[in-house]
């Protein structure tokens, strides 16, 4: 029986491509960050093929091109479902936005998710005076009067 002597052949196109889908897939997961993996994750899937056909060649072990592979593979699977759920909700945004009706009915979605939240926020601008303002800066120096009292 012949022993068959495995060599180093196409390591280090492994070890560069595993390292690239490595970070591409960290990128991926970022959501608005994802889409930059495309290019780690493209460069690894080639240096990966190039990693199995070096092994292939030089009777080299295969694994790790392989693993490589599914790697940036999946990496550049999740950028492109991140740049599909981004680019369909900016087109329903823009389509909602250009019709009144349902502009109407999202700022009073808006309106009602902050007033469960007992949030007061105003989107009429006309709605801002310098009365509130003025009332605000008074009940913060009555509290920070409170405060100052209570240190003492």
């Amino acid at each position: 029986m012949e022993e068959y002597k495995k060599s180093t052949e196409g390591q280090v196109m492994g070890i560069i491509g595993i390292v690239m889908g490595i970070i591409s897939l960290i990128v991926a997961f970022i959501p608005c960050v994802g889409v930059v993996a495309f290019l780690p994750g493209g460069l690894a899937i080639i240096f990966s093929i190039i990693s199995i056909v070096q092994a292939s060649r030089g009777n080299g072990a295969k694994s790790l091109g392989i693993i490589s592979l599914v790697v940036s593979s999946l990496a550049i699977i999740l950028a492109a479902a991140w740049l599909m759920i981004f680019s369909g909700l900016s087109t329903i945004t823009d389509s909602a936005l250009k019709d009144p009706i349902q502009r109407q009915q999202i700022e009073k979605g808006l309106r009602d998710a902050f007033r469960d939240l007992d949030v007061n926020i105003d989107i009429d601008v006309e709605e801002h005076s310098t009365e509130k303002i003025d009332s605000l800066e008074n009940k913060l120096r009555h509290l920070e009067g409170d405060s100052s009292k209570k240190n003492q």
